[in-house]
């Protein structure tokens, strides 16, 4: 009975060995080229509540790097649309981020791009705003995600 147990534990024990001996490296782990290259942008500093969410959450991801060669300059648009569904009111935050990489040293344009989402919330009365606030924080996640992941992919080829 020991053996049976043992063996899918062995088993779960040798594909890490030889995941590891493969040479595999996780995209964003210290070693990683991208974590250098992320590692390297420093985002432009929140003007409102709402940067402040959308920079907070982007530094988590790629760190905050008041030293970096290059700053990444970002433009945020929020707007709410009201939603009927099955006759429950319904409201929708969506964002859009467009943002450009700048070479802090001659100002080169590095990279550019666009990112764009929506989360859903329901108004009440009794919350005073703290569902809205909940989906603001929501959205500027989602945001931070899918910029670090363009960027991964933009800065790829360089």
């Amino acid at each position: 009975m020991g053996y049976q147990r043992a063996a899918p534990l062995l088993a779960a024990y040798g594909m890490i060995a030889s995941l590891a001996a493969c040479g595999f490296t996780p995209v964003y782990g210290p070693e990683a080229q991208m974590d250098q290259k992320l590692s390297n942008i420093e985002v432009a500093p929140p003007n409102n509540r709402v940067e402040y969410l959308f920079v907070r959450s982007l530094e988590e991801r790629i760190g905050h790097n008041p030293a970096a060669e290059n700053i990444l300059n970002h433009d945020i648009t929020v707007f709410e649309e009201g939603l009927e569904i099955w006759g429950a009111a319904r409201s929708q935050l969506v964002g859009k981020v467009r943002y450009k990489l700048v070479s802090q040293d001659d100002g080169q344009v590095i990279a550019t791009g666009s990112v764009e989402t929506f989360t859903s919330y329901t108004p009440t009365i009794e919350g005073f705003g703290s569902n809205q606030r909940d989906a603001t924080k929501r959205l500027m996640q989602i945001l931070a995600d899918k910029i670090t992941t363009d960027l991964h992919l933009k800065l790829l080829d360089l």
